[in-house]
């Protein structure tokens, strides 16, 4: 799930004087204010702020902190909020600590920021308690301290601030400083998402998606979904999109899952733009469309999706949509083998291996192939074992290649199990058995190291 969130806004509410105002300029400068005038609004609280007049005081700096009807200046701005802020005045103390806090125009400073929440937060200010909550939780300023957050978050969430109520949902979801409690969580989130937050309602889609503290319950997480979704909640269009797409606790359609990818791929959702590009390249719920697929591939990979890097490749490889270009295939082949895509991996050695695109480079082409055998890529293990055999009378091992391709075969590979009886017939029994006893201990590493990854705590997210 995500991560709790950090809200910082600033108080933007012309102050009511706490005392009566001095001069008939601060009421002249209210109106000029609400018409939108901003200089002349300044002119006449500077003349009530500089005879002392607090709520002048905290309009005039409002004005320097916004850059309104006068030059952007937040020195200038708690200059102005300081002394009514000291007199007691929440939204001036709530000013002065987001300025620190953010240290926009002055040096940050924390512990100051934490000073004046406090001030505020004191004074049932519902955005300083929030804002202190999450200072106590990311220890800015003060120690961190997840009982103190935990205290703050909940007295903001009790005046009903939705931000504070989505931590506190987080919080007990994931076991942040607390024990985990899904009850807990899902009574917060329930309370956010009343006030229509969004990400609130995701997380209860995912709670109910997973069975995770509540009933399994897919028409529950559909409505969720749909609900956020349709509040421009990039995850939730995404994960609506692959149920659509799956047909999974919902009728499998590709127009709906086409719509949904579409929404989030907008907003620069890379599994869902590469997923849209699969739609429109093999016309799933809309015609076949290359130049769309290339395009959102092209998106997608750009952020550093490997998938779609392969994808793009792939597309200029075989010259499907696009001219066939195999130095293009071969650069977005290495992006995406860099990250460990192992097809990428393999269809970049057997580029190297023919010369295709790049120089030919035998080297090249065994390290990319071992590297995506390596991952259990049996077109990539027979292409191994192929190099091995082909090599010259200097450097060909045929004990290499026939243990590559018996491992290609325990992998369901039937070119490996056809080249595993033809190298046997030139091969003595002694070499055959090096080859079976290398490959029965290559693939005994291969499903422990698989084994300790499925039980070593992975955690899998619901969407990328």
């Amino acid at each position: 799930m995500q991560s709790s969130r950090y809200i910082i806004q600033l108080a933007f509410l012309v102050g009511s004087a706490f005392h009566a105002p001095a001069h008939a300029d601060f009421a002249a400068g209210l109106v000029a204010y609400e018409g939108g005038d901003y200089a002349v609004a300044y002119e006449h609280w500077l003349d009530s702020a500089e005879q002392g007049d607090l709520s002048a005081m905290y309009n005039v700096g409002l004005l320097f902190d916004n850059g309104l009807g006068v030059g952007k200046d937040k020195a200038a701005a708690l200059r102005w909020y300081l002394e009514p802020a000291e007199e007691g005045n929440v939204s001036a103390q709530f000013s002065i600590a987001s300025i620190y806090d953010y240290g926009d125009g002055v040096s940050e400073d924390d512990e100051k920021a934490v000073y004046w929440y406090t001030r505020a937060a004191q004074q049932a200010d519902e955005q300083a308690q929030f804002n202190l909550g999450v200072m106590y939780s990311a220890g800015e300023g003060v120690p961190v301290d997840h009982e103190k957050s935990l205290y703050w978050y909940r007295k903001s969430a009790d005046l009903g601030y939705s931000d504070a109520q989505y931590n506190l949902g987080y919080i007990y979801d994931v076991g942040v400083g607390v024990d985990e409690d899904n009850e807990i969580a899902l009574h917060w989130y329930r309370q956010a998402a009343a006030a229509q937050d969004p990400d609130a309602i995701y997380a209860i889609a995912l709670m109910y998606d997973e069975g995770d503290g509540v009933t399994e319950d897919n028409a529950a997480a559909v409505r969720w979904y749909e609900r956020a979704a349709a509040m421009g909640h990039v995850k939730a269009q995404f994960n609506l999109a692959i149920m659509h797409d799956r047909g999974e606790s919902i009728a499998e359609s590709n127009e709906r899952a086409l719509h949904w990818y579409g929404r989030a791929a907008e907003q620069g959702h890379a599994g869902a733009q590469v997923n849209l590009g699969v739609m429109y390249e093999h016309g799933e719920g809309t015609d076949v469309d290359l130049d769309a697929a290339m395009a959102w591939y092209r998106r997608a990979a750009e952020q550093g999706l490997s998938a779609a890097q392969y994808a793009l490749a792939l597309l200029y490889d075989a010259g499907k949509g696009v001219a066939e270009d195999n130095e293009l295939a071969a650069t977005w082949y290495l992006r995406a083998a860099r990250q460990g895509d192992a097809d990428a991996q393999n269809n970049l050695g057997a580029m190297f291996d023919a010369g295709e695109g790049v120089e030919e480079d035998d080297a090249a082409a065994m390290h990319w192939y071992r590297l995506a055998a390596d991952q259990g890529n049996s077109v990539a293990q027979n292409n191994l074992g192929a190099l091995y055999c082909a090599g010259s009378a200097a450097d060909r091992d045929i004990v290499e290649a026939h243990k590559w391709f018996l491992i290609a075969e325990a992998f369901g590979s039937a070119i490996g199990r056809q080249n595993r009886v033809t190298t046997a017939l030139e091969m003595t029994r002694s070499q055959i058995a090096v080859a079976e006893s290398e490959a029965t201990e290559w693939l005994r590493g291969f499903r422990a190291g698989v084994s300790d990854e499925l039980n070593g705590g992975l955690a899998l997210a619901a969407s990328p």
